[in-house]
């Protein structure tokens, strides 16, 4: 299987459905819309930064070709993850509810704050550390932000938010353990990572799947609080 192959039997449909049961009305499509944008923005650097170091690859015969170092259907999935998750969320979120205690604040954007110097001494210390660290430095400081600004609102809103991160998660964990360990469309570097693996996926990828789900559900909750919308201004 290539990857392409693989978006379209396993993304696109999922996707659709979603989409089709969702059915996303106009105050909450802006921001879904704009996600997977700024997931691709965000995430083009350090994903061309993994693959130059030799962190992940790809097999020859299993892209069609590269921008950079990175595959196009890499850029793909940074599209299509953004909008699988979110298009779940667009049915589970239901209506905002009133903001939590405003300590979530202080102790969220805190405790993101230590991971986040975690992250950065995971990446000092390289070799086996490597991978796990770039996820939690690249990535913390995301939730660090978004816990600052509006943890009160991402308690409150509870709920959807770990089912929105949780469901989709999962699914994904289990599409990449066929992608690496059935199909071949995409290989992990044993110097980078610490070996540890879970229902034979690495513990790094379990990371990644979950960090990167979580970034875009607490992103789209926040978008579509109005009270964040009135922090803003």
């Amino acid at each position: 299987m290539t990857y392409l192959q693989f978006h379209l039997f396993f993304l696109l449909p999922p996707l659709l459905a979603l989409l089709l049961w969702a059915r996303p009305r106009p105050p909450r499509l802006w921001a879904y819309l704009l996600m997977p944008l700024i997931a691709l923005a965000y995430t083009t650097p350090w994903d061309n930064y993994l693959v130059w170091k030799g962190v992940w690859g790809y097999p020859e015969g299993r892209v069609l070709f590269r921008i950079g170092y990175v595959p196009f259907e890499e850029y793909l999935f940074f599209l299509l993850q953004p909008l699988l998750t979110g298009a779940l969320l667009l049915r589970l979120a239901g209506k905002p509810p009133p903001p939590g205690p405003g300590m979530a604040r202080v102790v969220g954007g805190g405790t993101w704050l230590l991971v986040t110097a975690w992250g950065v001494l995971l990446v000092a210390l390289g070799g086996g550390y490597l991978y796990l660290g770039l996820i939690l430095a690249y990535f913390a400081p995301v939730f660090l932000l978004q816990w600052a600004f509006g943890g009160d609102l991402l308690l409150a809103w509870r709920k959807p938010l770990l089912l929105g991160v949780m469901l989709p998660t999962l699914y994904l964990w289990g599409l990449d353990h066929t992608a690496i360990a059935r199909e071949g469309i995409w290989w992990i570097s044993e110097t980078y990572t610490l070996g540890i693996r879970v229902w034979g996926l690495p513990l790094e990828e379990m990371a990644f799947f979950l960090l990167t789900n979580l970034a875009v559900v607490q992103g789209l909750l926040l978008a579509w609080h109005p009270e964040a919308l009135r922090r803003l201004r």
